[in-house]
Protein backbone atom coordinates (compact mmCIF):
# COMPACT_ATOMS: atom_id res chain seq x y z
CA UNK A 1 0.00 0.00 0.00
CA UNK A 2 1.39 3.31 -1.03
CA UNK A 3 -0.91 5.92 0.46
CA UNK A 4 -0.24 9.52 -0.37
CA UNK A 5 0.08 11.57 2.81
CA UNK A 6 0.15 15.34 2.35
CA UNK A 7 3.03 17.15 4.01
CA UNK A 8 1.85 20.31 5.75
CA UNK A 9 3.34 23.43 4.25
CA UNK A 10 5.19 25.82 6.49
CA UNK A 11 3.36 29.04 7.21
CA UNK A 12 5.06 32.41 7.52
CA UNK A 13 5.01 33.84 11.06
CA UNK A 14 5.27 37.33 9.60
CA UNK A 15 2.29 36.79 7.30
CA UNK A 16 0.25 35.43 10.22
CA UNK A 17 1.16 38.44 12.36
CA UNK A 18 0.45 40.89 9.53
CA UNK A 19 -2.95 39.35 8.81
CA UNK A 20 -3.82 39.49 12.52
CA UNK A 21 -2.77 43.14 12.55
CA UNK A 22 -5.19 43.87 9.69
CA UNK A 23 -8.14 41.93 11.12
CA UNK A 24 -8.03 40.33 14.57
CA UNK A 25 -8.08 36.55 14.18
CA UNK A 26 -7.29 36.50 10.46
CA UNK A 27 -3.75 35.24 11.08
CA UNK A 28 -5.11 32.28 13.02
CA UNK A 29 -7.53 31.52 10.20
CA UNK A 30 -4.58 31.63 7.76
CA UNK A 31 -2.84 29.06 9.99
CA UNK A 32 -5.91 26.80 9.94
CA UNK A 33 -6.95 27.43 13.55
CA UNK A 34 -10.48 28.53 12.70
CA UNK A 35 -12.13 28.40 16.15
CA UNK A 36 -9.28 30.37 17.69
CA UNK A 37 -9.39 32.96 14.91
CA UNK A 38 -13.14 33.46 15.13
CA UNK A 39 -12.86 33.72 18.93
CA UNK A 40 -10.31 36.53 18.62
CA UNK A 41 -12.51 38.27 16.07
CA UNK A 42 -15.65 37.96 18.20
CA UNK A 43 -13.85 38.96 21.40
CA UNK A 44 -12.31 42.06 19.84
CA UNK A 45 -15.52 43.02 18.06
CA UNK A 46 -17.63 42.57 21.17
CA UNK A 47 -15.32 44.56 23.42
CA UNK A 48 -15.00 47.39 20.92
CA UNK A 49 -18.71 47.49 20.05
CA UNK A 50 -19.99 47.45 23.60
CA UNK A 51 -17.19 49.71 24.81
CA UNK A 52 -18.01 52.32 22.16
CA UNK A 53 -21.71 51.96 22.86
CA UNK A 54 -21.12 52.60 26.55
CA UNK A 55 -18.95 55.62 25.76
CA UNK A 56 -22.08 57.34 24.58
CA UNK A 57 -23.58 57.14 28.08
CA UNK A 58 -22.58 58.55 31.45
CA UNK A 59 -21.19 55.14 32.41
CA UNK A 60 -18.70 55.25 29.54
CA UNK A 61 -15.74 56.64 31.45
CA UNK A 62 -16.02 53.88 34.05
CA UNK A 63 -16.87 50.84 31.90
CA UNK A 64 -16.67 51.73 28.18
CA UNK A 65 -13.10 52.99 28.01
CA UNK A 66 -11.60 49.95 29.81
CA UNK A 67 -13.59 47.66 27.48
CA UNK A 68 -12.13 49.42 24.45
CA UNK A 69 -8.64 49.20 25.91
CA UNK A 70 -9.26 45.50 26.58
CA UNK A 71 -10.20 45.04 22.93
CA UNK A 72 -7.00 46.74 21.82
CA UNK A 73 -5.01 44.59 24.24
CA UNK A 74 -6.68 41.45 22.90
CA UNK A 75 -5.87 42.55 19.34
CA UNK A 76 -2.18 43.10 20.17
CA UNK A 77 -2.00 39.78 22.02
CA UNK A 78 -3.60 38.08 19.00
CA UNK A 79 -0.86 39.43 16.73
CA UNK A 80 1.86 38.01 18.97
CA UNK A 81 -0.07 34.75 19.42
CA UNK A 82 -0.42 34.24 15.64
CA UNK A 83 3.31 34.78 15.17
CA UNK A 84 4.17 32.39 18.02
CA UNK A 85 1.70 29.76 16.79
CA UNK A 86 3.14 29.84 13.26
CA UNK A 87 6.65 29.39 14.65
CA UNK A 88 5.48 26.45 16.77
CA UNK A 89 3.70 24.83 13.80
CA UNK A 90 6.84 25.10 11.64
CA UNK A 91 8.90 23.13 14.14
CA UNK A 92 12.33 23.84 15.58
CA UNK A 93 13.70 25.33 12.36
CA UNK A 94 10.80 27.74 12.34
Amino acid sequence: MNAWVPVPRKKSPWAAAALSALVPGLGHIYLGHYPRGFTYLAGFGGLEFFGFDLDLTAVGAVVGVPMELGGIGLWLYGIADAWRLARAMNGPTG
